[in-house]
């Protein structure tokens, strides 16, 4: 049978009216059409995730405490702007986290010893699924902490929650749909004042610090396979409760942390010791706050302290790095603010205060009118919010001079630092989880 054969020219000639045919088809597209395709492209994209702001570590992305995010309000109650409530089972302190349309939190069940990872729907706070990390009895404590005190970490596909198993701290990872990756431990831990190690994230790694009177260490494990990538050893095995926070040092990222007697610095990549100052505080809740190329750490057990550290130095930097301290402006629990030139502290009987970075000028101290503070403030669109332990939140201006905005009560005890996600409040009281923003962007993911 004869091969036909078509000329070279003709074959030519299909092509461009081919391609005439294809680009008249889509010029004839109407814009919604287009606009249509252009986001099934960004869907079906490999590796690419759409999802509104997330807060997926305890204190925010950078875990600094500040965000801007204009739709969140400044005015609500137990009634007003609140999306949802719903019940939270069992017990605990730790924050919630916001990742990929998710509400994590720890919690304890008393009844059944079991310390639980709960997933939470963000757009109507829908129980989606709890699991049991692990079952073990409350260890000795203090009367203010909880055996799920550490906040949970995420990245969008998985979230890592650490516990306390009968002086083992254990660190686990789950997947979005409730299932355990793996699970590590670490022995030799010992507080009387309990466990608290809030997990952060950098890179492939999940840093956790175990500071205790034990077998103290900051270990970096794979956030994957839960392999140990590297693991530092705490001289001097005083527990401390600080989360790492990471700051950008002439060009290089520094993993700072407060506790065992000092604040020190690390490569986050090999845990290598940069740079450390002895403290005469003790044991450190609060995590360090960074702002005008300066380190800030505070506490009070068992001196009062609030110092000023320059990390650019090597070595014991205690004489050499020390740029201003205070005996008198200091807290525990709540973690400080630095923002722009100001440094922003809140102890934990309610008093307000706040410096000139640089020097440590006190601008102006006033006591807010709740007794106990436990969380954490936050920055919000240029505001302080300050969530007091009765459920009251205190909105600040900071200014020159002390100016309160309002304040707003949920009626509800409240220890945990609220998560902030386009445009919502997540706010953890004792018995209950709290949405809390505009009604009319509740059905936004």
């Amino acid at each position: 049978m004869p091969v036909q054969t078509v000329s070279s020219h003709k074959v030519e000639g299909r092509k461009v009216e081919g391609e005439r045919r294809k680009r008249s088809r889509l010029y004839d597209l109407r814009p919604c059409d287009l606009r249509l395709l252009l986001v099934l492209a960004l869907i079906l994209a490999p590796g690419l995730t759409l999802r509104a702001a997330d807060w997926p570590v305890w204190r925010g992305p950078k875990g600094d405490g500040i965000v801007t995010d204009v739709a969140i309000p400044t005015k609500w109650s137990a009634t007003e702007n609140v999306v949802w409530k719903v019940d939270v089972p069992g017990t605990g302190h730790s924050s919630p986290v916001v990742s990929n349309g998710r509400v994590f939190l720890t919690s304890f069940e008393s009844s059944t010893t079991d310390r639980l990872l709960l997933c939470f729907d963000r757009k109507d706070g829908n129980l989606l699924w709890k699991q049991s990390v692990l079952s073990a009895a409350a260890e000795k404590m203090h009367k203010n902490n909880t055996p799920a005190s550490s906040t949970p970490a995420s990245d969008g596909t998985h979230v890592w929650v650490t516990f306390l198993d009968a002086g083992k701290v254990a660190v686990a990872c789950y997947s979005f749909a409730g299932k355990q990756v793996w699970l590590k431990s670490f022995d030799g831990f010992d507080s009387v004042h309990g466990f608290c190690g809030t997990p952060v994230l950098f890179g492939d790694l999940v840093i956790v610090n175990g500071d205790s009177d034990g077998d103290a260490f900051v270990t970096a494990l794979d956030k994957t396979t839960g392999a140990t990538k590297w693991k530092i050893n705490r001289p001097n095995r005083v527990r401390s409760f600080s989360v790492p926070l990471f700051v950008e040092v002439r060009g290089k990222t520094q993993l700072v942390l407060a506790g065992s007697k000092s604040v020190a610095a690390f490569e986050p990549t090999t845990g290598k010791q940069l740079w450390i100052a002895d403290s005469t505080t003790d044991k450190f809740v609060a995590t360090v706050a960074f702002t005008e190329g300066l380190v800030f750490a505070t506490g009070t057990s068992p001196n009062n302290t609030l110092v000023a550290l320059d990390p650019t130095g090597t070595g014991n930097v205690t004489k050499s790095h020390t740029r201003w301290s205070d005996t008198k402006v200091a807290s525990y629990v709540p973690s400080p603010l630095a923002f722009g030139k100001h440094l922003f502290v809140l102890s934990d009987s309610g008093i307000a205060t706040l410096l000139e970075a640089k020097t440590g000028k006190k601008l102006w101290s006033e006591r807010l009118g709740s007794r106990l503070h436990h969380a954490s403030p936050l920055l919000i669109n240029d505001l302080i919010y300050c969530l007091a332990d009765d459920g009251t939140t205190y909105i600040l201006k900071p200014d020159e001079e002390y100016e309160l905005v309002t304040k707003n009560a949920l009626g509800e005890e409240c220890h945990a630092t609220p998560a902030v996600s386009d445009g919502q409040l997540f706010i953890r009281s004792a018995t209950s989880l709290w949405c809390i923003g505009s009604k009319a962007r509740a059905g936004r993911p």
